[in-house]
């Protein structure tokens, strides 16, 4: 399975600094977006899924780092999870991946 979500907000990188209650906000509608799009995607009744794959194409040329780029998606994996009603920890494998083209989207694969 395939979905595409949009690119997270600022608040949700780990070394933003603002108060916790505007990144706890931003969690919750990160969380619920991620949650709609994986919803309207879901094809197959299929739920064991163990391998998660994320392509980030990035919104701009900025550097920025794969490790920080994956916790910045806690709040996209879990909506994910919980439309498709699983957990995730049943991924035995996550591998992240970087574009070289722009966009300002994550592609994520389900095996």
């Amino acid at each position: 399975m395939k979905v595409i979500f949009p690119w997270f907000l600022k608040e949700l990188k780990p070394n933003w600094t603002g108060h916790y209650m505007q990144k706890a906000k931003a969690k919750a509608i990160y969380r619920a977006e991620c949650a709609k799009l994986t919803q309207s995607a879901i094809n197959s009744t299929k739920r064991d899924y163990t391998e998660l794959h994320l392509t980030f194409y990035k919104p701009n040329n900025r550097h920025m780092d794969l490790d920080n780029m994956l916790s910045s998606m806690k709040s996209g994996i879990d909506g994910m999870c919980d439309a498709l009603e699983i957990n995730d920890k049943q991924f035995s494998k996550i591998t992240i991946d970087r574009a070289n083209e722009i966009g300002g989207y994550v592609v994520v694969e389900l095996k």
